[in-house]
């Protein structure tokens, strides 16, 4: 019953509006900075050492720009699921990271919001642990929406 409860709360078309621009909104905000300074995000992105050096520019230069288009198609309502597919998989793959970095002591930044992150004020492995979580649902809730039909708003 309560299941059946959640399960047509998540199906609602205002929810799924929001879970879909919350999503695309997010992204589009979090490439800005890290487009306009692709140098000072491969600082952070090498911070993780998790990817070979020889990944490090390109990984700067392309992620950011990746983030920007389909954040704007899950905006605007084109290819609603595969955006929502592509994000929230960068979330999946964001969280291992931070979960890895968070092993090998404290963070100055994430690299989340570039530049801009001093915005969200300093935030815990846990906070971002529960942020990307967060963000995940709603990117879940889009993927898992079958009457999305990838048409604008």
């Amino acid at each position: 019953m309560v299941r059946t409860k959640i399960i047509k709360i998540f199906k609602s078309k205002g929810i799924q509006l929001t879970a879909r621009l919350i999503l695309g909104i997010i992204f589009i905000y979090a490439s800005i900075d890290k487009i306009a300074f692709p140098a000072e995000f491969a600082k952070i992105i090498k911070s993780y050492n998790i990817l070979p050096d020889f990944f490090v520019v390109p990984t700067s230069f392309v992620l950011p720009w990746i983030e920007l288009i389909f954040g704007i198609f899950l905006v605007i309502g084109l290819f609603v699921n595969e955006s929502a597919l592509v994000l929230t998989s960068f979330l999946a793959i964001f969280l291992i990271a931070i979960i890895i970095r968070s092993t090998k002591g404290p963070i100055e930044d994430c690299g989340c919001f570039g530049n801009i992150s001093f915005l969200f004020g300093k935030a815990s492995y846990f906070k971002l642990i529960i942020r990307d979580l967060f963000f995940m649902l709603a990117g879940a809730v889009v993927i898992f929406d079958k009457t999305t039909k990838s048409d604008a708003i």
